[in-house]
This record gives C-alpha cells, sequence and structure tokens, in this order.
C-alpha cells in the first residue's frame, strides 16, 4: 500500500455491509436495508455512523448531527421539506432516508416535533438513527418509532469475535504502514482500546505520523486519543488558547472526552503526575456533575470547556 496520508478513520471506513466488523447479530438484522426506522445504540467508535450511511447510500437522504442541529428549527427548516418533496428515480417514486447521528444530544422540542414528522411520511421516508446513551432519549421515540439495535456486544461470544475481528483489522493496518508488533502487544493493543475502534484507527495514525516502526507497550501507553486533552487539565495554556484548542480538536466529540475524561484519565494521571493523585475524588466528582449537566444546555461544548477549566483548578490549586 502506498503511503496513507487521508485520516485513517475516513481512509478505512466501511462502505458495504459486508466490511463492518460487527456481530452476525446486528448484520442479519440490517441485510434487508431500509424495511424499517432503526436505531442503533451502544459505545462510541463501534460503527454506528459508519452503518447509517451504508444503508442509506442508495437512496436520497439528508443528514442531520442531532447533537449540533438540536432544534426546532432544523425540523422545520430541513427535515420537513426534504421529507415533502417527492424524489424520483427511474420515473419511480424512491424510498427517502434521515440519517440523525448523535441523536441522544438533541433537545425536547426536537424530540416531540419528530416524532409527528415520523408518523406523517411514515410511507416515503425511513429514519435511521445513532446514539451512544439510549436512556437519554423519550422512550416514546425509541421503543415505539425504531428497531433499537445495541452495537455493544451481548454475550461473552460476541465479545472475543469481536476482539479478534478487530486485532485482524489492525495487523493488516500495521503492515501497510510498516509497524512491526507482536501478538502479545497487538492483543493489549486491542483489548486496552476495545470497544472503541475509532480510538484505535486514531492512535495507529498517530503511530504513523510519529514516524514509530513498532509497536510497543511503551507507545501504546503513550498514544491516547486525548493526551493532548489530558495534558491540558494538568499544565493550562492561557485560558484562550484552551478554549482555542478544545473548541478545534473536541467539539465534535463532546461526548467521548467527557467519558474519557472520568474513564481514561485517572490513569493517565497515575503515569504523569502521581503526586496529584490525592485531588482525584474532586475531579470525578466533577467530572460526574458535567457529565450530568450536558443534558440540558444549549451546546454541549460549553460543558466540556467548563469541565476542562474547573479539572485545572483542581489539579493546579
Amino acid at each position: 500500500m502506498s503511503v496513507i496520508n487521508e485520516l485513517f478513520t475516513e481512509k478505512f471506513r466501511p462502505q458495504k455491509l459486508e466490511h463492518l466488523i460487527a456481530p452476525e447479530r446486528i448484520k442479519s438484522q440490517l441485510q434487508n436495508g431500509l424495511v424499517q426506522n432503526i436505531l442503533l445504540f451502544g459505545s462510541p467508535g463501534t460503527g454506528k455512523t459508519s452503518t447509517l450511511f451504508i444503508l442509506a447510500k442508495d437512496h436520497p437522504f439528508l443528514y442531520i448531527n442531532a447533537s449540533e442541529e438540536r432544534g426546532i428549527d432544523i425540523i422545520r427548516d430541513n427535515l420537513i421539506p426534504f421529507c415533502s418533496t417527492i424524489s424520483l428515480e427511474g420515473g419511480r417514486d424512491k424510498l427517502k432516508c434521515v440519517i440523525l447521528d448523535e441523536l441522544d444530544g438533541a433537545t425536547d422540542t426536537f424530540y416531540k416535533a419528530l416524532r409527528a414528522v415520523m408518523e406523517k411520511y411514515a410511507k416515503t421516508t425511513r429514519f435511521i438513527a445513532s446514539c451512544n446513551f439510549l436512556n437519554k432519549i423519550p422512550e416514546a421515540i425509541w421503543e415505539s418509532r425504531f428497531l433499537p439495535i445495541s452495537y455493544d456486544p451481548i454475550n461473552n461470544e460476541e465479545q472475543e469475535y469481536l476482539i479478534t475481528e478487530y486485532k485482524k483489522r489492525v495487523a493488516a493496518i500495521l503492515k501497510a504502514i510498516d509497524i512491526s508488533y507482536t501478538e502479545e502487544v497487538l492483543h493489549e493493543f486491542v483489548k486496552k482500546n476495545f470497544p472503541d475502534l475509532r480510538a484505535l484507527m486514531n492512535k495507529l495514525q498517530s503511530l504513523h505520523n510519529s514516524k514509530a516502526t513498532e509497536l510497543s507497550m511503551t507507545n501504546i501507553a503513550n498514544s491516547s486519543s486525548y493526551a493532548d486533552l489530558f495534558d491540558l487539565c494538568l499544565h493550562p495554556k492561557k485560558p484562550y488558547d484552551n478554549y482555542k484548542l478544545i473548541v478545534n480538536q473536541y467539539s465534535s466529540r463532546v461526548d467521548e472526552a467527557l467519558s474519557a475524561l472520568g474513564n481514561d484519565f485517572p490513569e493517565y494521571l497515575s503515569d504523569a503526575a502521581p503526586a496529584r493523585l490525592d485531588k482525584l475524588p474532586g475531579v470525578l466528582i466533577s467530572v460526574a456533575e458535567y457529565q450530568y449537566q450536558k443534558s440540558f444546555v444549549i451546546d454541549p461544548l460549553i460543558t466540556l470547556l467548563a469541565a476542562v477549566f474547573r479539572i485545572q483548578q483542581i489539579l493546579n490549586s
């Protein structure tokens, strides 16, 4: 393979259903296409958004990121006009598709308006959606209007299958970018990041960009997708520089970043600044508060900014 200049998350994004790394349970539910409205839910980086585009590719479709375009205006100005127009292809009506990515980030007014639109255009439009947190979506939306499909493994057999397939995919990429590895290190690399395949792609990109020649326990530990965010918490920049970095790097990954601050940052803190581990309880309490608050704000990015500024205060007080 030639030198890879594209983002790995895009270069290796699956284009067909058979290319997805997903249990047979999921593929069998999706193989008939848009026969009903579908909601994919589960951990970040498991292939939900890629699946939505695969399902929609043979249909006229409208993409909405519901965590960014989350108010009633998007329903009135974009969604209804799209659904209400006739789409002809080859002289016949063509079933249309609306992709609602990150549906758990929408507002209550969005959900209420969406219910009416889904009912009105049920014969001509399919709605396919994704979310990380099913419990943030009203039951009246996901339970009665979608087929919900979990993208997280539901048993040990599925987990082992996914880990095996992840290892095959990562090994192929490592070979393509001339990075050597051992089976032991490969297994640890995949297991450490499981089930977030997108995080694995980002870390492979980081290794490739740094001209690494070997996948090792050391560079696994140092290849966090959120290392710059974690470092910012430990070593604050000027306030506006903090703001610019977070806005530029994490505006589309607020949920994942807040999750990483709760799940991955403690280990990072233990390695990078063990003398400050006594501040960890305050950090985690603060992260939990901001994760909760995110559901009630107009702009979720403000929540992440506030969380990082608060963690900086805690760690450097």
